[in-house]
C-alpha cells in the first residue's frame, strides 16, 4: 500500500503552499478590529487590580488603627500612628497628604466605648481617558475603609 502526499511539492524548496492576498488582508482587518477591544479589556483588568489592592490596604489600615486605639491610653494618637505605619509599609507613596485621609470618632474613653476609624484614599485611575467615567473626577477614585471596635479594659 502506497501513501500519497496531497500537498504539492517543489523538488528544490520543499512544500509549496499558496496564501492568497485576500486571506492575509482579512487577517489584518480582523486583528485591527479585535486588538482595541482586547487592550481596553486588559487595561480594565489592570485598573481593577490597583483599586482592589487599595481597597484591601485601606480596610486593613482602618482595622489596625481601630485595634491600636482600643488598647492604647491615647487612642487618637495611637490610631494615627498605626495608619502611618501600616500605610507606609503596605503601599509605597502612602502618607497623609491630599490623597490619604483618616477620621477617628469615639463615644468616650471608658471600656466598652466605641472607636470608629474611617480611612479614605484617592487611588489613581490610569486609563480614565480611554473610558471616561463621571465617577472618577480628576483621574482619582476614592476608596474607603471603615472599622468599628470597642475600647478594652486596661490592666
Amino acid at each position: 500500500m502506497k501513501l500519497f502526499n496531497c500537498r504539492r511539492t517543489n523538488l528544490k524548496t520543499g512544500p509549496v503552499e499558496k496564501i492568497s492576498a485576500d486571506s492575509s488582508g482579512s487577517m489584518l482587518l480582523e486583528m485591527s478590529l479585535i486588538m482595541p477591544v482586547l487592550l481596553i479589556l486588559l487595561a480594565g483588568i489592570v485598573q481593577f487590580g490597583f483599586i482592589l489592592n487599595a481597597k484591601v490596604a485601606v480596610n486593613s489600615a482602618a482595622y489596625e488603627a481601630a485595634r491600636a486605639a482600643t488598647v492604647s491610653g491615647n487612642p487618637y494618637e495611637a490610631a494615627i500612628i498605626a495608619i502611618e505605619n501600616y500605610s507606609g509599609s503596605a503601599i509605597s507613596g502612602w502618607n497623609f497628604n491630599e490623597r490619604l485621609r483618616a477620621s477617628i470618632k469615639m463615644t468616650g474613653t471608658d471600656p466598652g466605648s466605641e472607636v470608629i476609624v474611617e480611612v479614605s484614599y484617592l487611588a489613581p485611575v490610569f486609563f480614565y481617558k480611554i473610558v471616561p467615567f463621571d465617577r472618577f473626577e480628576a483621574n482619582l477614585a476614592e476608596v474607603k475603609g471603615r472599622a468599628l471596635m470597642r475600647i478594652e479594659e486596661k490592666e
